[in-house]
């Protein structure tokens, strides 16, 4: 980690912060990878997708304001 201060100096504590947090994170994902199920996998692959997310954020906004597209023009 002293490298990377080293070698770029704008990276704050923040993002240091922020990047341990990230690392500690994929390394318990690493662990629970296994026992999760596949439907379980799919949903944290959605998750991670932020254009997915962007879409069914704007989907679900929409729904609430009850702006519906009707099924023949979807299909």
């Amino acid at each position: 980690m002293k490298y990377m201060a080293i070698a770029n100096k704008t990276i704050t504590k923040t993002n240091i912060k922020a990047f341990e947090e990230a690392r500690e994170a994929v390394i318990k994902l690493e662990t629970l990878a296994r026992f999760l199920s596949p439907a379980d996998l799919e949903t944290l692959e959605i998750l991670l997708d932020k254009k997915t997310i962007n879409i069914l954020s704007r989907s679900l906004a929409e729904a609430e304001k009850e702006k519906f597209e009707p099924i023949e023009k979807i299909l």
